[in-house]
Formats: structure tokens, sequence, C-alpha cells
């Protein structure tokens, strides 16, 4: 009987050490994957989004670009078929979902890898991530809607959307589309013209389906503000880094919602390049790209987000553009420059009805 009880407490030990030691390996394995993982996010840059109040009473109405004071967002041909109009501003409270996590794009318009805060917000998204749906939506925001400043010394006054980073920064960005939409964005991620470059360069460029129109621009045949380094043909063309942002701002082909369609085009082409490449391409890839990234976002915040990204990762976007079609018109603001008049009560409800609602298989909303 002795022999027995000694016999069982051997194997009880020896199952005891061996589960233990499958623990530790555990253990030391998802240490090591979570150390990784940190490594990866702590390369972002940090920043809080906010400018000092010195620097933001510098950014004068007067001082802007030749490139904004040559060229309006809004042509004089748009503006003759708009209706003059007030804004309307939209009523009621924040909408917030704990499910679902918006965050600002920002792209700005450096051609440098440093920010500036003499910089303005060329290109403006949410990235919405529902986690209870595992899907994600991209809305485009119309950088020439007119907006109210918040605070400053132009506070109550109309100007671009696209000035409130100037103005401002990311912080002030964030708090105008909180304001002017009541939906919950407290996360921003920002990139500049050179890291969009890299980034397409860092997957290995991407396809486009070009149309005869966008061909010709891009190969300088026809008037445009953007030129393509290659040649072009009608039809799928592979672009590198270059080209593709060169593609991304084309605007005098068409018009400017047209220009955000191709920007989201280039950025779902990305997510989907991002799904077929190997661990060792894709660790190259954040090691060169994540730097370049400006974000409000710590390490922690990420973290919580990466568990649904393999869910998402290479799937098709739903998309909108706002403001919708027959919500606007057009208003004089600041400097008297030409702003799109919106009716924001008409375009928060269209929004939440887009990103807290169940997701759908819907057609792109954009104007044409």
């Amino acid at each position: 009987m002795a022999k027995e009880i000694k016999k069982k407490k051997r194997k009880f030990k020896k199952r005891f050490w061996v589960l233990t030691g499958i623990i530790l390996v555990f253990i030391l394995v998802i240490g090591l994957a979570t150390g990784y993982v940190y490594s990866k996010l702590n390369k972002f840059s940090y920043h809080d989004g906010t400018i000092d109040e010195q620097t933001a009473s510098d950014m004068i109405v007067e001082d802007v670009s030749e490139e904004e004071s040559t060229d309006s967002l809004i042509s004089e041909e748009e503006a003759a078929g708009l209706t003059e109009m007030e804004a309307v501003l939209a009523e009621g409270e924040t909408v917030t979902d704990k499910d679902v996590v918006n965050i600002l794009l920002l792209g700005t318009d450096e051609r440098t890898k440093n920010f500036s805060t003499n910089a303005r917000a060329d290109s403006i998204m949410i990235l919405s991530l529902n986690k209870r749906d595992k899907t994600m939506k991209l809305v485009s925001l119309q950088r020439g809607m007119g907006v109210p400043v918040l605070d400053g010394p132009y506070e109550g006054q109309y100007d671009w959307i696209t000035h409130m980073f100037r103005y401002g920064g990311a912080d002030l960005m964030m708090r105008t589309v909180n304001e002017m939409f009541h939906v919950e964005v407290d996360y921003y991620m920002r990139v500049n013209f050179n890291t969009f470059a890299q980034l397409v360069d860092s997957v290995g460029g991407v396809d486009i389906t070009l149309t005869d129109v966008e061909a010709s621009a891009l190969n300088g045949e026809i008037r445009t503000n953007a030129y393509a380094k290659h040649l072009m043909y009608p039809g799928v063309n592979h672009l590198d880094g270059y080209d593709a942002l060169q593609y991304s701002r084309l605007r005098y082909t068409d018009s400017d919602w047209k220009r955000v369609q191709r920007q989201r085009t280039v950025i779902q082409a990305v997510m989907t390049a991002c799904k077929d490449m190997s661990i060792f391409e894709l660790d190259a890839m954040l090691n060169e790209v994540l730097p370049l990234i400006q974000t409000n976002m710590t390490p922690t915040e990420m973290l919580g987000l990466l568990q649904y990204s393999s869910a998402v990762l290479g799937q098709n976007f739903e998309q909108m553009t706002i403001p919708a079609q027959g919500t606007y018109g057009t208003m004089t603001g600041m400097g008297g420059r030409s702003l799109y008049a919106v009716d924001f009560q008409k375009n928060t409800e269209i929004l939440h009805e887009f990103l807290y609602k169940a997701t759908e298989t819907e057609s792109d909303s954009d104007n044409t």
C-alpha cells in the first residue's frame, strides 16, 4: 500500500512539473510576443495633438500658402450651382458606443519627413472600427466645409475645416468633428505626403484601375495638379508610392469629391496588400512606416485594438463622404473664401446611421 501511495505521489509530481513547465513556456511565449508588439507600437510618434497658444495665435487668416490663395477648394463653376445659405448646426448629444472606436485620419500637406505646426489637413477621414461586428468603415470629410472656429482669436468665425488644423492642431480637429457631428472621436493618426508614399512603397505598390481621363491627366496630357513619373494607361496600373500619391491628389480632372474617393481607393488597396504579406515583410514595413505616423494613442490603447485587426485586415470598407448630396450650399467665410454651407443636422443624422447601425452592404454614397 505504501509503495502504491509513493508511486502515485511520484506520478502527481511529474505531472505537476510538466504542467508547470508548459505554463511557464506559454507565459514566456506570450511575454515575448507582447514585448515584440510593444516594441513596434513604441515606434509611433506620440503627440497629444495640441499646439501652444503662441503658435496658434501666429496662424493668422492671411497666412495662406500660394496654392491656397490661387486654388480655391470650391471652383467658381461649382459655387455658381449652389444656393447661398447659412450653416445649420446640429442639436443633441454626442453618440457613444463602447463597441465603436472612431479614429480621425489626417493627411497633412508637408512634403518632408518632419511634421510641422504650419500645415493644413489636406485629407480628413474618420476610420470607424466596430468591435462587435468586426468591421471597418471609412468616411471622408470634405475639406471645404465651413465650420466655426471653436476658440482662439477667430472664435465663432467660419473657415474651411482643413484650416482648423492650422488654428489648433489635431486636438482642434477632433473637437471640431465632435462638435459638428456629435460623434465621439478621441483618437487621431496623422501622416503627410512623404509618409503616404512610403507606406505604399512598403507594401510593394498597389494595383489601381485608371479611367481614360485619369491616365491622361497623370501623363500630363490634360490640365491637372499632379503628374506621375511613369507612363500610365487606362485600366489596371501598378503604382509605386509617388504615383499613388499623385493619383490621390488629382482634382482638376473632375472634382474634390472624386479626389477623396481616390484616396480611399488607395487606402483600401494598401489594406488588401497587407493581408498577403509575410511576417518578415510586415515586420520590415512596420519598422519603416510606424515612426512616420503621429498619434495620441498610447501603446496600451493600440494593443487593445490589435486583437480585432486580423478579422478586418483585407476587408472591403463601407465608405461614404460627408456632406451628403443635397445637404449643403455655399457661403463666404474668413478671408473671403468660398465655403460649403452645410446642414450639419441632416449630416449628423446620416453619419450616425452609417457608423452606428448594423453593417450592411451598400453602394458608395459619394457625390458625383
